[in-house]
């Protein structure tokens, strides 16, 4: 469910008001995802459940369960 999840994304940091300049990438294969995306600043693969991070196309970790809310914490830790 990528789409939902960029989604949900884009309106929780909009409703935030983040105004960071970020590349940010939402894969659904986390084979290729990483190396696609490698131009994002930032960037998870996965499905709803678990999705691996990447940041600048390099393997972080895998985010398990509230996937989302990890992800827009890494996002602003950057």
């Amino acid at each position: 469910p990528m789409i939902e999840i960029a989604n949900e994304v884009e309106a929780r940091l909009k409703a935030e008001g983040f105004q960071k300049p970020l590349k940010i990438a939402i894969m659904g294969c986390i084979v290729n995802g990483p190396g696609e995306a490698s131009d994002a600043d930032i960037g998870i693969a996965g499905g709803r459940d678990e999705a691996l991070l990447f940041i600048h196309g390099q393997r972080v970790r895998m985010l398990k369960d509230n996937i989302v809310d990890q992800f827009i914490e890494e996002i602003h830790k950057l």
